[in-house]
């Protein structure tokens, strides 16, 4: 069985001095800047994602996914550095960090290739030392690495995108926008936890099928929101939760404590490419949620419900097993997985795009709905709907549009 250390080896591992970052509520963390070097015995088509693992006392674990950048290429070799991630040495909630290891995963023919082993990047003594440090990154002391990643199934995203643009009822899609009242018809909570609710009964009544709640949210920092989806995992129900890396870093919340003590799979995406147009950093901006496979909502919120006031929000319900597939594509891509390709018809009555490319250094997560009518310089049918840049987990853009054509 082929493993990621076929075709790429770390080697050098980097930690950075101390420095001063604030989140929202003008709370202070320090942090400390790693970087990870890899040769790579294979062409710049092979990609390198890092799954960096922080361990804490209490028997906490912080999962991160982080983007690799080629150098030195050569057609049958190069090398990849980690973009810049951060580590918070002391954490308020969960105290010193004791340990951080990473496996990685590398992309080759729209698979993925998980690592054997998890290898050390900064022992707890190294983190401690406010000093920068260096590791030779060697397989000593490495454990197995037991982290996986999943591709979709190419053929059946392309068949589920065909067959919503002959069915278009079979979308059953409801838009939302409402402002922040949490009581309102059309706000999201109450189909939020009505459909956690109705995934914990399928699990109760059919208790060997595999049921899940897959969460790709900025910020989930909503009190009754975590509560639910702990009591769902201790139900039975595989929740995964993908948030960007400052929400679940930045923060004294005992609702990210909740789902870190709860043992639920909680990913934070760096979002850190390096591009001269970038002013501000950006982050992982992706908003929707799979119930199952069969319902999913996305829309222009985050789940911090009590902060809403009275913003004006906007989103989209689907009942459909192929869009719970396609948002499962983006999910599994965020994850560590490669992206799946597919074609769309730009003259087609529907398209739900999760577009990624080397052009978009950062992500809108905009959700349109609208008729529009295509000239003779529409792009082409069968346009993918997604390139193969090494940023398409954290650069994202979603675009959910409704077209009518002459």
């Amino acid at each position: 069985m082929e493993t990621a250390e076929n075709y790429a080896v770390p080697v050098h591992g980097n930690l950075g001095g101390s420095f001063v970052r604030s989140n929202d509520f003008n709370e202070k963390f320090y942090l400390r800047w790693g970087k990870i070097i890899f040769d790579v015995s294979f062409g710049v088509q092979a990609n390198v994602k890092v799954i960096l693992r922080v361990h804490r006392d209490h028997n906490i674990c912080e999962t991160y996914i982080v983007d690799t950048d080629p150098y030195d290429i050569e057609w049958n070799r190069h090398k990849r550095r980690t973009r810049d991630f951060y580590i918070h040495p002391a954490s308020r909630t969960f105290g010193q960090i004791n340990c951080v290891k990473f496996a990685f995963v590398v992309h080759r023919d729209e698979h993925s290739l998980p690592s054997q082993n998890e290898y050390i990047f900064m022992d707890g003594s190294q983190v401690r030392d406010e000093h920068p440090q260096y590791r030779r990154i060697t397989a000593q002391w490495a454990t197995h690495n037991s982290y996986r990643t999943h591709e979709c199934n190419a053929w059946q995203l392309q068949n589920d995108v065909d067959w919503y643009n002959h069915h278009f009822d079979s979308l059953h899609l409801i838009p939302k926008f409402t402002k922040g009242q949490q009581y309102h018809p059309y706000h999201p909570k109450r189909f939020i936890h009505e459909h956690i609710d109705q995934v914990i009964r399928c699990k109760h009544e059919q208790p060997h099928r595999f049921c899940t709640i897959k969460v790709s949210v900025d910020c989930i920092d909503d009190h009754d929101f975590t509560q639910h989806l702990v009591h769902a995992s201790h139900s039975g129900v595989c929740v995964q939760c993908i948030v960007d890396w400052r929400k679940m870093t930045l923060t004294n919340s005992e609702n990210y404590a909740r789902l870190k003590r709860a043992g639920i799979e909680l990913v934070g995406v760096f979002c850190t490419p390096h591009h001269h147009l970038i002013e501000v950093d950006p982050d992982m901006h992706t908003k929707f949620i799979i119930f199952n496979d069969e319902d999913c909502i996305l829309g222009s919120f985050n789940i911090t419900f009590d902060r809403w006031w009275a913003n004006w929000e906007s989103g989209m319900t689907f009942h459909s097993k192929g869009v719970c597939r396609l948002l499962d594509n983006v999910f599994q891509s965020e994850r560590g997985g490669v992206n799946q390709k597919y074609g769309i018809d730009p003259l087609a009555p529907f398209n739900l795009l999760y577009t990624y490319g080397p052009g978009t250094p950062c992500s809108t997560a905009a959700i349109t709905a609208r008729s529009t009518r295509f000239s003779p310089r529409s792009t082409a049918p069968g346009i993918r709907s997604s390139c193969r840049c090494s940023s398409s987990a954290t650069c994202s853009a979603s675009m959910a549009t409704a077209s009518s054509t002459p």
